[in-house]
C-alpha cells in the first residue's frame, strides 16, 4: 500500500523539488498531496488554498475527514524572505508578512499533522540558520525563523498532540540553489548553495527510514561547501 505525504507548500520551488523526489522512488510507493496556493507537479495532488488561513485549513481538514486519510509525513516548505532592520518604518509590514508566510505555514501544517498524521510519522518543518543567532539585517525573518524553531520544540516535547512515536525535525538551510536566488544575487558562488534536490533526498530518507532520522526535536542545519552538503545538528 502507497504512503503517504503531505507538503505545505508543494507549488513553490523548493516543494516542487521535495514532490518530484517523493515521486521518483515510485508512484506505488508515495503518494503526494500539496497544499498551496497553486498546483504543484504532475503526478501530485493539489489542494488550492486561498487567502484565510483559518477558513482554509478548515476547509482541508473537512476533506481529509472525508476522506479518512492518514499521512506517513507532513513537510513544510512554505515561506519567505524580507530583509530590513528596526529603524525602518516598513519593520511592521515586513513582520506581519513573515508572520504569515513562515509563522502561520509551520503552525497550519502542524495542526493537520496533529490531526491527520499516523502514528510513527514524520513531521518537517523549515527553519533558517541564520535564525540561530541575531539578524539585525533581516529582522522580521529571522524572528519568524526562529519561532519556527521554538515550534519544532514545542512539537517534540510531551503533550504536544501529535500521535505516538512521531518525529519532528527542522531543516535550517543557509542559501538555497533556487532561480529566484540566481537572480536575485548573480555574482554569488553557486557552489556553496545547497540544491534542491539534495533537500528532497534528505527528506524522502527520513520518511522512509525512521530508524535513520536524528532524534526528534532536532536542528539540522544544511551545510553546503564546494558542491557538498552536510546535515549538521545545531
Amino acid at each position: 500500500m502507497a504512503k503517504n505525504v503531505l507538503i505545505y507548500g508543494g507549488a513553490g520551488q523548493l516543494g516542487k523539488a521535495v514532490a518530484e523526489q517523493f515521486l521518483r522512488i515510485s508512484s506505488t510507493q508515495w503518494s503526494v498531496t500539496s497544499v498551496d496556493f497553486a498546483n504543484s507537479i504532475d503526478g501530485a495532488r493539489s489542494i488550492i488554498l486561498q487567502g484565510d488561513v483559518e477558513q482554509d485549513i478548515t476547509n482541508v481538514s473537512e476533506t481529509f475527514k472525508a476522506e479518512e486519510a492518514g499521512f506517513d509525513a507532513v513537510i513544510c516548505v512554505a515561506g519567505g524572505w524580507a530583509g530590513g532592520g528596526v529603524k525602518s518604518h516598513g519593520i511592521f509590514a515586513g513582520v506581519d508578512k513573515m508572520w504569515k508566510f513562515n509563522v502561520q505555514s509551520a503552525v497550519a501544517s502542524s495542526h493537520l499533522a496533529a490531526n491527520f498524521l499516523r502514528p510513527g510519522g514524520l513531521v518537517v518543518l523549515t527553519g533558517a540558520a541564520a535564525a540561530l543567532g541575531p539578524t539585525p539585517g533581516m529582522v522580521a525573518y529571522g524572528i519568524t525563523k526562529a519561532a519556527t524553531h521554538h515550534l519544532v520544540s514545542s512539537l517534540a516535547s510531551p503533550g504536544s498532540g501529535l500521535p505516538e512515536g512521531s518525529s519532528v525535525l527542522a531543516i535550517l538551510p543557509i542559501t538555497l540553489d533556487t532561480a529566484t536566488n540566481r537572480q536575485g544575487m548573480p555574482d554569488a558562488n553557486f557552489d556553496d548553495w545547497t540544491p534542491l534536490d539534495v533537500v528532497g533526498q534528505l527528506l524522502v530518507g527520513w520518511a522512509q527510514d525512521p530508524a535513520g532520522r536524528p532524534a526528534s526535536g532536532s536542528l539540522i542545519k544544511l551545510i553546503t561547501k564546494d558542491k557538498n552538503t552536510e546535515f549538521i545538528p545545531a
